[in-house]
């Protein structure tokens, strides 16, 4: 079977009004969620700032009763007396161990063009090409445009995690189940760490190889395995917890708007405080542009069955969407900008009162200088 196909269909012009109708309603739906995603976005806690007032327990003796119940960092080792491995890899000191899984496998790939027709017809032509690549979640071939000749065989071994089930930072234990560890790194293979099973035979430093090809020239349904860690001990990591019953006890902080903080970092206070404030500010970015796109693509959508309607003409409508598109775009950061100004106002207090306050003085002013053109005239 080719392993690219086309195919070409044609939407009359009624049935492309009723359809960008029924997207009015998606594009209401979507500008609405808009708003709550930008609102939302805005609620979030910057867990860094949370991190700066932690109390530093510098780890060389047991805490004081003052810090009960508080948030708290320490650094120092994070260690255990466990060995743990997987099914192919030997029992080492290892506090967390991870085994990835690929399986070469084909991959449909869709490119669509469409054409507006003089009438409000539109012909669309969409190519389907296929390629083989390793993939951690292989797709089902049953789903292709054509799925003779590029089966996708079921995947014959699963990813696993396993971590060691108990670890300490100094004298406390830390809860595996619940606190976040750092970054894994990934294992180099050997005779001295691998245990072959079966047809799963080493094939080089990265990978653990199960197929009828090889790892340099491998088909379909064939599996490789690779492993990441967390090496133990960690000679300096920081943590972030909170100490009960007198600082003999750990357990998560949760603070402001029951933001969770049980984390352990890899290096430094500074060093896990600058993380944590990349990683907010990489999410508040990705969300404001998320409720940005809803937005604007919601309200392009509103106006839809007036391009479409356009296409008799197709000049018309192509003007028509541009239009469109420049408008909304327009409004759409003008009303994203808005929205995060206003939510970021509501969720800090301190300038909520401000502008609270800024508002009812204005109020008095503008009352009393009306009362004085009154008692003038």
């Amino acid at each position: 079977m080719a392993d690219q196909i086309t195919e070409t269909v044609t939407k009359g012009w009624w049935s492309r009004i009723m359809n960008s109708i029924m997207w009015v309603f998606i594009g209401f739906l979507m500008f609405i969620v808009s708003f709550v995603v930008l609102y939302y976005n805005e609620w979030r806690v910057d867990l860094s700032k949370v991190a700066k007032t932690a109390i530093e327990v510098d780890g060389s003796s047991e805490a004081s009763q003052e810090v009960d119940k508080q948030l708290v960092s320490m650094t120092n080792t994070l260690k255990s007396d466990e060995k743990i491995g997987d099914t192919y890899i030997k029992e080492w000191d290892y506090i967390s161990l991870q085994r990835n899984v690929e399986m070469y496998a084909w991959k449909e790939n869709k490119k669509s063009t469409s054409k507006k027709n003089v009438g409000g017809s539109e012909t669309t032509t969409t190519t389907y090409t296929y390629e083989k690549e390793w993939t951690s979640r292989p797709d089902n071939s049953w789903n292709f445009k054509e799925p003779a000749g590029h089966e996708n065989p079921q995947m014959s071994m699963s990813i696993n995690s396993i971590s060691v089930s108990k670890a300490k930072v100094w004298m406390y234990d830390v809860d595996m189940n619940q606190v976040t560890l750092p970054q894994d790194y990934s294992l180099s293979l050997n005779n001295n760490n691998v245990i072959s099973t079966g047809s799963l035979k080493l094939a080089n430093d990265k990978y653990l190889f199960q197929g009828s090809g090889t790892i340099d020239s491998p088909v379909v349904g064939d599996i490789r395995v690779s492993y990441s860690y967390i090496r133990n001990p960690l000679d300096t990591v920081t943590i972030f917890w909170k100490l009960d019953k007198g600082g003999k006890k750990v357990s998560p902080y949760y603070g402001d708007k029951n933001a969770k903080l049980y984390r352990i970092f890899e290096w430094t206070r500074d060093t896990a405080i600058s993380t944590m404030k990349t990683e907010h500010t990489i999410m508040t970015w990705a969300l404001r542009t998320l409720g940005f796109g809803l937005m604007w693509f919601g309200l392009m959508s509103l106006f839809g069955p007036i391009s479409v309607f356009l296409d008799v003409l197709p000049i018309f409508g192509s003007i028509s969407r541009f239009w469109v598109a420049a408008v909304t775009f327009i409004v759409s950061v003008i009303l994203s900008a808005v929205t995060i100004i206003v939510s970021m106002i509501i969720h800090n207090v301190i300038a909520l009162v401000v502008v609270v306050s800024l508002v009812i003085i204005w109020i008095i002013v503008y009352l009393k200088n009306k009362r004085k053109k009154q008692k003038n005239t």
